[in-house]
């Protein structure tokens, strides 16, 4: 946090109707904040931790993909076959979800 901003008055937002906020220009810049970026609310007793969320790079996922790489079909038709097959999986579960009843019965009590 930079001197400046603890030279002024505390920056306050005011809450909208719809629960939103502004975050001040001077804690903007503070944190080194940009559109986009997130900010995480953490609790601390009786206050609230504002936090600037890291952002991320896309060299932070390099290599994730790499254990994954033996199990992409060798040739456009497998994979064709794989995604049919998962695709009639999927319908599969959806029928048989649609046939179960939506409630429950209890089962009968035991003697």
């Amino acid at each position: 946090m930079t001197t400046e901003l603890r030279r002024t008055t505390r920056p306050r937002a005011r809450l909208t109707r719809q629960g939103q906020i502004t975050v001040p220009k001077l804690v903007r810049e503070a944190l080194g904040l940009r559109p986009g970026d997130e900010l995480e609310f953490v609790a601390r007793g009786e206050e609230m931790l504002v936090a600037a969320r890291p952002r991320r790079s896309i060299l932070d996922f390099a290599g994730l993909g790499a254990a994954a790489a033996g199990l992409v079909p060798a040739t456009a038709e497998a994979l064709d076959e794989l995604v049919d097959r998962g695709m009639g999986d999927a319908a599969a579960a959806r029928e048989r979800r649609v046939r179960e009843p939506r409630t429950r019965r209890k089962p009968p009590p035991t003697p």
